[in-house]
């Protein structure tokens, strides 16, 4: 009928709504929140995200910002100017508890100064205690001789986090607090579960109409247990300290499934592509793709490093380009390099590669037939099989990331 609205029609329309708002991470600790920000982040404006919107030493209001994530409760939603979207994962309660545990006790002395710059001076201290005792006592001596620490880390997490500041004020196991969490739970407009990962990915690309989403890189890993099994007397108590936040995940599940559920048939809408203006692409803009670490800005200029040997990049033109230019401000070494190669729709690019002002600029004419589908459209796949961290290449760097080239600029003409 004329005028009316198909399901997908309604589901477009709301996520061109959603994404036209502010967006709202509640970062969860030991919920891959790390790797989740990256992905996310890379979406909007760099000049218009706030990172940590918990730190003691940052800005913590929102402002004018696109994306905002943190260790935050609920109603730190309140402080946008207009209603962002909210989105938050949650872990199996046990598992989220244990990593945190084993995390906390892996912490180096770099770690701890930017934590120092990060957290209040009480829970920096706390923070401090916690890796001490841990790692002298053990996991069942821990929780018996420090209740109190353990189970500020360790009890409910994710349904005080839920619950919100309102609710600081009741002890870790009050039944008021889940029937805070549940009230808020229902607010958020999309609560995914880190053991669904992709189902969380695919409704999250839905719901902001970015088309598919992943794979998830791995970051900020919590480094193997210490203790391969957990003794019966340790798993009981931490199954007691976390009873409210099993309810939460339990519901948490069935929403997700329910959402699911709604889903229309069919397959998921093809990657949001970037537009390339006058100028070109330049990593401040939004980054439609995948396989990428977080944007950094360097000598007054933004760039971006590949995150995975596979990196992709989805652009729009206005016209048919018949040349492609890149410009990496960095690469790994000279074997990095030699072995990049990018495809363009799927076809190669004969890559001519020099030194140029600002790094090294890689050249090639478009292939014939790389726009049968369509003109404008850019899908480009960067891969890159030779990667390592500047941990490699300097021991006492405490970046461990695994990246292999930089992009500082690209050019379709």
């Amino acid at each position: 009928m004329r005028g009316s609205l198909t399901g997908d029609n309604l589901m477009k329309q709301a996520a061109r709504l959603t994404a036209e708002r502010p967006f709202f991470f509640l970062h969860i600790r030991k919920t891959a929140g790390v790797s989740l920000r990256g992905l996310l982040a890379n979406r909007f404006p760099a000049d218009r995200i706030l990172y940590q919107a918990h730190s003691a030493s940052g800005p913590q209001q929102p402002g004018d910002a696109l994306f905002a994530t943190g260790h935050v409760g609920f109603d730190y939603a309140a402080s946008f100017p207009t209603r962002p979207t909210i989105f938050t994962v949650l872990r199996e309660p046990m598992a989220r508890c244990i990593s945190a545990y084993d995390f906390f006790q892996s912490h180096s002395e770099p770690f701890f100064r930017t934590l120092s710059t990060e957290l209040s001076a009480d829970e920096y201290a706390a923070r401090r205690r916690f890796q001490e005792r841990a790692r002298a006592l053990g996991l069942p001596r821990f929780l018996a001789e420090e209740e109190t620490l353990a189970r500020y880390w360790l009890a409910n997490v994710q349904t005080r986090q839920l619950a919100g500041s309102p609710s600081s004020g009741l002890h870790d196991d009050d039944p008021r607090l889940l029937d805070a969490a549940l009230t808020n739970l229902a607010r958020i407009d999309l609560a995914g579960i880190l053991e669904r990962q992709a189902d969380t990915l695919r409704l999250l690309g839905r719901m902001m109409g970015w088309g598919p989403l992943g794979p998830l890189p791995y970051l900020n890993r919590t480094p193997r247990s210490s203790h391969p099994e957990l003794d019966p007397g340790s798993l009981r108590i931490l199954r007691s300290w976390n009873e409210l936040d099993l309810r939460l995940y339990d519901e948490a599940s069935r929403l997700l499934e329910q959402k699911l559920a709604a889903l229309p048939s069919g397959e998921d809408a093809a990657e949001l592509a970037t537009p390339i203006e006058a100028d070109g692409f330049t990593p401040d803009q939004p980054l439609h793709g995948v396989g990428w670490h977080e944007r950094e800005h360097h000598e007054g200029h933004w760039l971006c490093w590949n995150s995975a040997p596979a990196a992709t990049l989805s652009l729009r033109a206005a016209t048919t380009p018949r040349q492609f230019q890149c410009l990496l401000s960095h690469v790994f070494n000279e074997d990095t390099l030699n072995r990049l190669e990018i495809t363009l729709n799927g076809r190669p690019l004969r890559l001519c590669k020099r030194v140029a002002e600002g790094g090294i600029l890689i050249e090639s004419e478009i292939p014939e037939g790389a726009w049968a589908n369509g003109p404008g459209r850019a899908a480009l796949t960067f891969r890159c099989p030779v990667m390592g961290s500047p941990h490699d290449l300097d021991p006492s760097s405490p970046d461990i990331r695994q990246l292999g080239f930089a992009i500082a600029r690209l050019q379709l003409d």
